[in-house]
């Protein structure tokens, strides 16, 4: 397999405690109190790792160790003691050297042991415990370029799935949806070409049907795009009170006409959201309680929960049975105990479609009902705070936890190249400034999961840090596990714009390049 090694030096922080281990082991096995690798990367020297002296001295000493490159001998060593010059090498003499070549014979760099000056006189075993952790270190070094390789190549595969998949959503949000237009247009014209009232008729459930189809490709495309992580909020401060007014205005007609009171509590609070998936959450919500309640009324208020605010709509419809309720945010999902499964009712979407949303943004949601006297679904968002409190970060740094080594290696690979600062420590050191994010492996079936994670993070911090949940589970357990949780949720798989887009919202800033 051909590798490229022009970055290798800079390729190597995730294996750095394996070489310094090798490192160790070189100096231990030659009687030498310091071993340094040096690597060939880009052009240039660099200290790849070092044992027995900082990372500052051992940079200074490279220029040194590399101008002796050329005293190895044919098979790649040297024995010395050879002395070196200027202040960083003070006290200090090269003992031994071995080339670190790859697995195609390449050379990669070189490791260096120095000690003090003194007599030097290694055996013949001593050597060849030199030359094979040399070996040892190459085959490190192969495999870490050849992990980044396989993690750049599945990243671009997944990039390129997800321009596919936008490629197609944009196509099948206009050109799916022209034909219905026209069709929409050709019926009411046929319609007032009609006298007879059975072709009347026919016209109007011929209107239904169509009616019904679109409604269901509008769903399907719009639960497509969050699946596809296509979706990018644009996270500002809203004002509640305005977008509820403006679903007041919607509603009001469809509700009178069905005989019901919509009736709306004001709002005057301002919550840090997208304004317009705000507003699609609530057409789904309030639409529903529209369609399924036959008598009564349905209300829309707000209520103050520390730092959030429930956005609620009340109904006195059918309710629905405890056993359900998580159920309810699958997709096709209508609950038997209501009545037949009826396409004038619903397709099982909405709800779907408001659970993701909601998750995409960061938002808790959540139902509570009553069977045979009605239902409550709110939407728990975090109030905005004045702008002088939110400082903006330079850059982001992130706390990553998982199970999972190749899910946490991609990731951080993936977020450093954003240039994000990545921590996978679950205890900081002392005095260590909290994450502006935590990023965690939420576990349904029990045990330690994503969610506690982000609340310890946030208790030792004292405020309530962005919190990003890893799923590779939907289902009614996610639903009822993440309830009011003031968290986003990234559903595996998921790609890097995916990521950005999660990102950018529960932190109101760009990630990365686009």
């Amino acid at each position: 397999m051909q590798m490229d090694y022009e970055s290798a030096a800079e390729a190597l922080p995730l294996t750095r405690r394996t070489l310094v281990g090798l490192l160790d082991l070189a100096a231990h096995a030659m009687g030498a109190p310091v071993a340094v690798l040096c690597l060939d990367g880009a052009g240039s020297i660099s200290v790849a790792a070092c044992f027995g002296i900082p990372d500052d001295r051992a940079e200074a000493l490279a220029p040194d160790l590399t101008g002796l490159r050329d005293r190895l001998d044919a098979s790649g060593l040297l024995v010395g003691p050879l002395p070196l010059g200027g202040s960083p090498a003070a006290g200090l003499q090269v003992l031994a050297g071995a080339a670190v070549a790859g697995p195609g014979g390449e050379t990669l760099g070189n490791l260096w042991l120095c000690g003090p000056a003194g007599k030097f006189d290694p055996d013949r075993r001593q050597v060849e415990s030199l030359r094979r952790i040399a070996g040892l270190i190459g085959i490190e070094i192969a495999e870490q370029v050849a992990m980044d390789g396989r993690l750049a190549a599945a990243r671009a595969e997944a990039e390129r799935a997800t321009r596919a998949k936008s490629r197609f959503l944009s196509a099948a949000n206009h050109d799916l949806r022209q034909p219905y237009q026209a069709i929409h247009l050709f019926l009411h014209l046929l319609q007032t070409k009609l006298s007879d009232t059975g072709q009347q008729s026919l016209v109007t459930r011929i209107q239904e049907a169509v009616q019904s189809g679109e409604t269901l490709l509008t769903s399907l495309l719009e639960l497509s795009t969050l699946d596809a992580g296509t979706v990018r909020p644009a996270v500002a401060r809203v004002a509640v009170g305005e977008t509820l007014e403006r679903m007041i205005r919607e509603f009001e007609g469809p509700a009178l006409a069905k005989g019901l009171r919509l009736r709306y509590v004001p709002c005057t609070a301002t919550v840090v959201t997208d304004t317009v998936l705000l507003e699609r959450m609530l057409k789904h919500l309030i639409g529903n309680a529209v369609r399924f309640t036959t008598k009564g009324s349905i209300l829309i208020g707000c209520r103050r929960r520390g730092d959030r605010l429930r956005i609620e709509v009340w109904d006195t419809g059918p309710g629905i049975p405890e056993d359900k309720r998580a159920a309810v945010f699958e997709e096709f999902v209508q609950i038997a105990g209501v009545g037949p499964r009826d396409r004038g009712r619903g397709l099982g979407l909405g709800l779907a479609i408001v659970e993701r949303t909601a998750r995409l943004l960061g938002h808790g949601i959540n139902v509570r009902s009553v069977v045979g006297k009605g239902s409550v679904f709110a939407l728990s968002i975090r109030i905005a705070k004045d702008v002088a409190e939110q400082p903006v970060p330079d850059r982001i740094s992130v706390l990553l936890l998982g199970d999972d080594p190749v899910q946490v290696t991609a990731l951080r690979v993936m977020l450093e190249s954003w240039n994000c600062p990545v921590a996978t420590a679950a205890a900081p050191e002392a005095g260590a400034a909290p994450p502006d994010v935590v990023i965690a492996e939420l576990r349904p079936e029990g045990g330690g999961n994503g969610l506690e994670v982000v609340d310890a993070v946030r208790r030792r911090a004292g405020r309530a840090i962005p919190g990003v949940v890893i799923s590779g589970e939907g289902g009614p357990e996610r639903v009822k596990l993440l309830g009011d949780a003031d968290v986003s949720v990234l559903l595996r798989p998921f790609g890097p714009d995916h990521l950005k887009n999660v990102l950018e919202a529960v932190l109101m800033r760009p990630v990365g390049p686009r």
